[in-house]
């Protein structure tokens, strides 16, 4: 996922999640898989859906989070292309 991808996140039409506790587990129906979100994978899933962009998420995530802006950055985006390409996030055009 591109900068320009990064606006209007939004979950896959064939995904399926549910919070437990601090996790996230999410199945992708076209798939079949599974997949499991720990405590901040699960924070990263909240504030994307609830945002919908990067930036705005990010801002939020650092309030939560010790950490160093670009550094949060950088891992956000690893973890929204590895989504994306699990089917599991889309770009609203």
């Amino acid at each position: 996922m591109n900068q320009a991808e990064q606006k209007n996140i939004q979950i896959g039409d064939t995904v399926i999640y549910q919070k437990l506790k601090e996790e996230v587990v999410l199945l992708n129906i076209e798939s079949q898989r599974y997949y499991g979100l720990d405590d901040v994978g699960s924070a990263m899933w909240d504030a994307i859906l609830k945002y919908g962009d990067v930036e705005s998420a990010a801002a939020v995530l650092e309030k939560m989070y010790d950490v160093d802006g670009a550094v949060l950055r950088a891992d956000l985006a690893v973890f929204l292309r590895e989504l994306s390409a699990a089917g599991l996030l889309t770009t609203a055009a």
